[in-house]
């Protein structure tokens, strides 16, 4: 994993972060601060890289540098629509979008 340029690992869960070249441990705050809109998260496991967003499991996609939904599409946080719209709206419209791309 990345913690900005340089590489970074930990033993497993419940370990400290370390710089790969054996520096010091990286402060827990500073890693959740690494992950973009992580404030606007839930639950955030800075280990595997997942969370939630209004109930809906999400997960961090380091290549691109946002958080993706389990259906890889990506999570907006700052649309009125994402916001605010109700949960039954929301799995009706993805399950409108999946008939779409099977037709």
């Amino acid at each position: 994993m990345k913690f900005g340029t340089e590489a970074i690992y930990s033993r497993g869960v419940g370990q400290p972060w370390k710089y790969e070249d054996g520096r010091e441990v990286i402060n827990e705050s500073h890693l959740r601060a690494s992950f973009v809109d992580y404030a606007l998260v839930n639950n955030l496991d800075c280990f595997t890289g997942t969370a939630e967003f209004r109930g809906k499991e999400i997960k961090y996609d380091t290549r691109n540098h946002c958080w993706i939904y389990r259906n890889n599409h990506p999570v907006n946080f700052h649309t009125p629509s994402e916001r605010h719209m109700p949960v039954e709206e929301e799995d009706t419209e993805q399950v409108e979008e999946l008939l779409e791309t099977t037709e």
